[in-house]
């Protein structure tokens, strides 16, 4: 089965959940905290997916989800269905009735045809590098274990710290200056390259980038001084946040909603 790893933005989008246990609650939550509109279908639900409907998080169904008539309105509601139940023919029903629908299917109980694959995650640098690891379900331990040296590696690297602080702030003057993206493209290494020299030499980096742009820019005819490009880079709005983040939903954490 071919995948492709994504980062998708569920803003808006609309999840079923059948299966109001552990894994149904897990993945529920995951769901609405990354600003989806998420219903849970079950007959009995968690304490903590009761919680999440009082707090209009969620919205909880009481359904027989064997029932596949009933269920079936749900489905063709929903964007992205995920079956989580204990009941292996259930799941089945849910998997097949999606499947027919076109939705995607996230089969928490069955590694091997789902759709969409919930890894183990971890954000850096407040928010702005974020990690997915997975075996696709084949053994979790060794994920959760893969993104922990990951974690090790890159939590406290004060170097990618300031690359990131000083190339956030290149990109968007790149573009209102030089709207040739493929003459931009070369640009940016020239900076990166500035960027880390001034890193390891203890100078500023956003002042060697901005010199490193205006010398590339003069090259290509636009007249602009390195304090003229500093400037705009101090000037630089916030690099660009997700749809849900900008609403006043949070990020989603790491390691425990992944099967990996």
């Amino acid at each position: 089965m071919a995948r492709l790893p994504l980062w998708l933005e569920l803003a808006g989008r609309r999840v079923l959940v059948v299966g109001g246990g552990r894994v149904g609650t897990r993945r529920a939550l995951m769901f609405a905290e990354a600003g989806a509109e998420v219903r849970v279908v079950g007959l009995a639900f968690s304490r903590e997916l009761e919680e999440a409907a009082r707090r209009g998080r969620v919205e909880l169904v009481e359904l027989d989800a064997s029932r596949e008539e009933a269920l079936r309105p749900y489905i063709e509601w929903a964007d992205i269905v995920v079956a989580a139940t204990s009941e292996p023919r259930v799941n089945e029903a849910v998997w097949r009735l999606a499947r027919g629908a076109r939705k995607w299917v996230n089969d928490a109980t069955d590694a091997a045809r789902t759709e969409i694959v919930v890894p183990y995650r971890a954000v850096f640098l407040g928010g702005a590098l974020e990690v997915a690891v997975t075996t696709q379900g084949r053994s979790g331990v060794v994920a959760r274990h893969a993104l922990e040296r990951i974690k090790s590696c890159l939590e406290g690297d004060t170097v990618l710290e300031k690359l990131y602080e000083a190339m956030w702030r290149v990109k968007p003057v790149l573009k209102a200056l030089l709207p040739d993206g493929r003459a931009r493209f070369p640009i940016y290494f020239r900076a990166e390259e500035a960027v880390l020299e001034a890193i390891e030499g203890g100078g500023d980096p956003l002042r060697a980038a901005a010199r490193a742009v205006a010398e590339a820019l003069r090259e290509h005819g636009v007249e602009v001084s390195e304090e003229e490009v500093y400037r705009m880079m101090l000037e630089a709005r916030e690099p660009i946040r997700a749809l849900s983040e900008q609403a006043g939903g949070g990020r989603l954490g790491h390691g425990a909603a992944g099967r990996g």
